[in-house]
């Protein structure tokens, strides 16, 4: 398992539980944090056997190797974040569609409710006039 302390210190507090799972190399806690941190939150590597695994292969990668896996860990966190950005803005539109809609029929309802109060209170007008004009 990766040192309890490189993890505390080098990682965002949401990662710290997950990466005490994984043997990570110190040196690379310590030096390269922020590829860990890709490969933490990459979805393209979703199983711990394939992140695991990515983490054993870190020490036999050259600069080259380490700077092409950041690219690609970078490019796929960035194309997740757009999809989530569409798919938020998207339930934000249904969201408000469905609230106007729902507001729309609070509104036909309670208007419904005037005119049916006002039908009574003309009709019971109306009862009452006639009545007096029997009175008369």
């Amino acid at each position: 398992m990766a040192n309890m302390d490189l993890i505390k210190s080098k990682l965002p507090q949401d990662l710290r539980e997950k990466a005490e799972k994984f043997t990570i190399p110190d040196e690379f806690l310590s030096s390269m944090p922020d590829i860990i941190i890709l490969i933490l939150h990459s979805k393209s590597m979703d199983t711990q056997e394939e992140k695991q695994s990515r983490f054993n292969l870190l020490p036999m990668m050259n600069k080259d190797q380490m700077d092409k896996l950041s690219d690609i860990l970078t490019r796929e966190k960035q194309k997740l974040d757009e999809i989530e950005k569409k798919y938020e803005q998207k339930k934000d539109e249904l969201k408000s569609k469905y609230t106007q809609k729902r507001e729309d029929m609070v509104y036909a309802k309670k208007i419904d409710e005037i005119k049916e109060k006002e039908a009574q209170h003309t009709e019971m007008e109306n009862k009452q006039a006639d009545d007096l004009l029997t009175q008369i």
